[in-house]
């Protein structure tokens, strides 16, 4: 179906552009890089250096990574040595391998400890994510590729979401680049938001927090494991 549209300790780091250049560097070595789909000369998803300061990090908002804060902290802890992703909380979040392209895959979509997942090993293609609005289900695989290009993913339960709430969802959704939505029955809270290694759930469809993770976390640089990845190209199919 096609869119409707479109515990270790660690010392702090003094020096955040530091810890973004280390990032990067650890990137280029991840499951993805920006080459494979990424557009670099693309000013809609390239960072601004002029903002180098990602906006903080949301009241509400509940963060997978632990002691570390963001993943430009805990990727430069691991590449200098000083942890591993075993010694976290929440591994996903440093865990980054197209499992369809291993000699182990068994043919099957991931299945994640976290529903919807907010990170992780996934499948080598990503869901299209250019404000794109979803009537059925997609799989999680795609989707955690999506943010893994920097993309916020809503997904809503539909036995707990009015239709005219769904519909003023897929307009806010279908406003924005770098985002995506989809029901994902029994996910047990009416509207869950997740981005790498963040999430945010409301009981409440018009929860004004709802455009404010949008606007937080979207591309937020210092969550975003493919910085000038592209969110255009990717599969738009829904799961079976």
């Amino acid at each position: 179906m096609q869119p409707r549209r479109k515990a270790s300790n660690m010392r702090p780091l003094r020096n955040r552009w530091t810890a973004l250049a280390a990032a990067l560097a650890l990137s280029a070595l991840a499951g993805c890089t920006a080459a494979e789909g990424g557009n670099a000369g693309d000013d809609s998803s390239a960072a601004d250096p002029t903002t180098a300061v990602a906006q903080a990090e949301m009241e509400g908002v509940e963060s997978f990574y632990g002691e570390y804060g963001d993943y430009v902290t805990v990727t430069t802890a691991i590449q200098n040595g000083e942890a591993t992703a075993e010694d976290l909380e929440y591994p996903f979040v440093a865990q980054q391998e197209h499992l369809d392209t291993l000699n182990t895959w068994d043919g099957q979509n991931p299945v994640y400890e976290l529903r919807p997942p907010a990170g992780g090993n996934h499948l080598s293609a990503w869901q299209m994510c250019t404000g794109s609005v979803y009537d059925g289900p997609i799989a999680d695989g795609n989707a955690v590729h999506s943010m893994e290009h920097g993309a916020v993913w809503l997904t809503y339960d539909p036995e707990l979401v009015e239709q005219a709430d769904i519909d003023a969802l897929a307009l806010l959704i279908s406003a924005r680049d770098y985002s995506l939505m989809s029901p994902y029955p029994g996910q047990g809270v009416a509207v869950s938001l997740q981005s790498w290694g963040n999430r945010y759930q409301t009981e409440d469809p018009s929860d004004p927090k709802i455009g404010e993770y949008l606007d937080t976390y979207v591309l937020n640089e210092r969550f975003n494991p493919e910085p000038n990845a592209t969110c255009a190209g990717g599969v738009t199919a829904t799961a079976s």
